[in-house]
């Protein structure tokens, strides 16, 4: 929201919050994810982490859709005067693709446990919530395997986003000597 036609210099407080929150949730997923599938641990260890990255997809999908809400509502700061309309271009189509690939991980997760064989439940908050399966794709092996497929996919592009949308900041504070992060932090820092 603009006050008093003045352009904000940083992100709401809640997008700042939501930020850091999904870039931590982000690591255990990562981790969890190759951790459960890759480690060397009992079935019943990875049937506990299924149920943990499960609950935690389902987390991180609420939590980008607050973040897209927040972005809607609540103005955005101006791109930095220092940087060129092109990398503003090339900012702005990023965080687009991150928005993307952040809502697709958790959706093609949520397919995948919907058309699963094994038609296990999903439980958020340990046992106080079961999220629902979406109707129809029950124990459909063909659906599954697809949304794997898309999940793998959407993870390897969101962990290159990551690294482009980090790798981004870093170039504009060396190069353009613009701090960037100042705006995704809750407190102006000197550049």
């Amino acid at each position: 929201m603009l006050i008093n036609n003045v352009m904000p210099n940083r992100y709401h407080s809640v997008a700042i919050l939501l930020h850091w929150l999904m870039a931590l949730g982000l690591i255990f997923m990562f981790a969890s994810g190759i951790y459960m599938v890759y480690g060397d641990i009992t079935k019943a260890e990875q049937y506990k982490l299924f149920q943990i990255h499960k609950a935690s997809g389902v987390i991180m999908l609420w939590a980008i859709m607050a973040r897209i809400l927040v972005r809607i509502l609540v103005t955005s700061p101006a791109p930095s005067q220092s940087i060129s309309s092109s990398n503003a271009k090339k900012a702005k189509i990023g965080h687009v693709m991150l928005y993307g690939a952040l809502v697709l991980m958790p959706l093609s997760g949520w397919v995948m446990v919907s058309a699963s064989p094994f038609g296990l439940p999903t439980f958020v908050f340990v046992d106080w919530i079961e999220w629902p399966h979406i109707p129809g794709l029950a124990r459909n092996k063909t659906v599954e395997t697809a949304a794997n497929n898309v999940h793998w996919i959407s993870a390897i592009v969101l962990i290159l986003l990551v690294f482009g949308h980090v790798a981004a900041v870093l170039v504009h504070k060396r190069v353009h000597k613009v701090n960037l992060l100042t705006r995704m932090w809750w407190k102006n820092a000197k550049n």
